[in-house]
């Protein structure tokens, strides 16, 4: 039963590998992202395995805390896809602070140029007050 569920893991990690072939025909950063992201998980699933089979050496009856293998391999993959998912919230962070697309953090646009060409812009908006009846009127009895 533990020799086919073996043979599964080792399947996908198989399968896993083979992505690699298909990152090197497309030179999209974004596939490339994915197989590092991957591979984390992969890591830490396998490291978490690891950490589980070393449990084993403390107890009296290894073949009965066999389960201690899948759970740190399970608790390998969460951290694994916690840290993919911290990385990847956290890669636009530098852009946004750099200024994103719109860059205007050079020397000549300070905070005074700033709040000039903010009420420059409020200049160009004009509000204008609508004094109109409303249709329909609510009445409360309240």
């Amino acid at each position: 039963m533990y020799l086919r569920k073996i043979f599964i893991v080792i399947f996908s990690f198989q399968l896993l590998m083979s992505v690699v072939n298909a990152a090197e025909l497309n030179d999209s950063k974004l596939l490339e992202d994915s197989v590092t992201d991957m591979y984390t998980v992969a890591g830490a699933g396998l490291g978490g395995a690891v950490l589980g089979l070393s449990t084993l050496s403390f107890v009296e009856e290894p073949g009965d805390h066999l389960k201690n293998i899948l759970v740190g391999a399970a608790l390998g993959v969460m951290g694994g896809v916690a840290f993919v998912g911290y990385s990847t919230a956290n890669k636009g962070r530098e852009i946004y602070y750099e200024g994103g697309v719109i860059n205007r953090n050079n020397k000549h646009f300070s905070t005074r140029n700033r709040v000039s060409w903010h009420k420059k812009e409020l200049g160009k908006v004009s509000y204008t007050e609508k004094k109109e009846v409303p249709f329909f009127f609510w009445a409360s009895p309240f």
